[in-house]
């Protein structure tokens, strides 16, 4: 009896090991016309499924991270032949996109795409750049330098690219009375490295030009700066240069002018009065200037800056270029407060300003051989389609848990075989 049972116990353990080993192998070698199922894929399984004399009639992956493009295409390959290829699994969708900044100091403008709230991780092929949280889907991130490619990685869903393109820029024109705004948004520019002209009006009729007189067109400005009403001779050609892909910057006194209607974003509100009173005492920055509210937006028009609820900052598109209207005034305070990096912040707004609507072609640069992959969850999805749960034929290779539960089912069978085994001795 003693040895009967012992037999039994150990041949049950031995038959469910054979069991749980046929499996395992069976999981990512069957290529006999059945269906099989995967978890994660590789060019060897891929190889196999590709050189077997039948593939798979139905290929399910479970999927924790995206496959590279090559096994992507791979997958792709296997469909076209005949085999249904599926897949599920939680990943997160990111895309990743690289431009250079329109500024003499260059630069690289990363946009990023991911699931809300999401960590993601900024790298290039030196290191970690950092992480960043990202709102309403997306992210931005804007790099004084970047070595080879960019990556953004949210958990195991990683993106990749390069810059390709670099950006010629030409000078900006700002129009505007003679005063301490039209001096220090002059001074702010050319300190960030622009190449500026200028038309100032010291008295009616008369004014003092900066620079070379070109024409107002987009072989010689990338951008014009139009401050107040000494704008108002030069607003046809102003609208024409902006038609024809050139970029504009209204500051309030400007926009407020009936020729400049047909590149504003909104109607010029009044200045509240609180915004007045800010100024007689207090640090100067961006959020205490006066700000005429911009109201009544064109239907085409995108706020970009709000404050305390009322539009600060409002862009358009007209014709192949962009109008940017601004809300706020006498910015030249806010670079004469005596605070820590006043007159750099100053710059570093206006700089940023023209660079987002100004005229710069791009020029490719040489061409690279890195291997770069901006949206690997689409190109996953146009490969084989979206995310779906297997269906069509039975899982096979079973659930971690349950394979857990068969492994701890066995090992207790052989303690209670070898138990038995030593109580019947013992009995004996």
């Amino acid at each position: 009896m003693r040895v009967r049972l012992e037999h039994v116990l150990r041949g049950i353990v031995i038959a469910a090991l054979a069991v749980m080993l046929w499996q395992s192998l069976r999981e990512q070698t069957d290529s006999n016309g059945r269906s099989v199922r995967a978890r994660g894929v590789g060019i060897g399984v891929l190889a196999r499924w590709s050189s077997a004399s039948k593939a798979p009639a139905a290929i399910h992956l479970q999927l924790d991270s995206v496959p590279a493009p090559v096994e992507r295409a791979w997958l792709g390959a296997l469909g076209g032949a005949g085999s249904t290829v599926t897949w599920s699994g939680d990943l997160p969708s990111v895309m990743i996109d690289a431009q250079p900044v329109a500024s003499p100091a260059g630069g690289t403008k990363m946009l990023i795409a991911a699931p809300a709230g999401s960590s993601v991780v900024v790298s290039d092929d030196i290191g970690v750049i950092d992480t960043i949280q990202t709102r309403n889907r997306g992210a931005s991130l804007v790099l004084n330098a970047v070595t080879g490619n960019l990556t953004a990685r949210e958990r195991r869903s990683v993106a990749s690219t390069v810059q390709r393109d670099s950006v010629v820029l030409r000078k900006i024109l700002v129009i505007g009375d003679a005063g301490w705004e039209s001096k220090f948004v002059v001074a702010a520019l050319e300190e960030e490295g622009w190449k500026v002209d200028a038309f100032i009006r010291v008295a009616p009729g008369v004014e003092v030009s900066q620079g070379s007189a070109v024409a107002i067109d987009t072989s010689g400005y990338s951008a014009v700066v139009a401050l107040d009403a000494a704008a108002s001779p030069y607003a046809n050609r102003i609208v024409e240069f902006v038609r024809t892909g050139g970029g504009v910057v209204l500051a309030p006194a400007a926009a407020s002018l009936n020729a400049m209607s047909v590149l504003r974003a909104g109607s010029v509100g009044r200045q509240a009065s609180e915004t007045r009173a800010i100024q007689a005492g207090g640090s100067v920055t961006l959020a205490t200037l006066p700000l005429a509210p911009i109201t009544s937006l064109t239907s085409d028009a995108v706020p970009l800056e709000k404050r305390a609820g009322a539009v600060a900052i409002a862009a358009r598109r007209v014709g192949v270029g962009r109008a940017m209207q601004l809300g706020y005034e006498d910015t030249w305070r806010w670079r004469m407060d005596r605070g820590d990096g006043s007159a750099r912040d100053h710059r570093i707004w206006w700089t940023r300003l023209v660079s987002s609507v100004g005229y710069a072609p791009r020029v490719q640069r040489v061409a690279t051989t890195a291997s770069t992959d901006e949206a690997p969850m689409i190109g996953l999805v146009a490969a084989i389609g979206p995310s779906r749960p297997v269906g069509g034929f039975a899982d096979r290779s079973g659930t971690p848990s349950s394979r857990f539960a068969l492994l701890f089912l066995v090992l207790a069978l052989g303690l209670l075989g070898e138990i038995a085994s030593r109580r019947l001795r013992g009995a004996s």
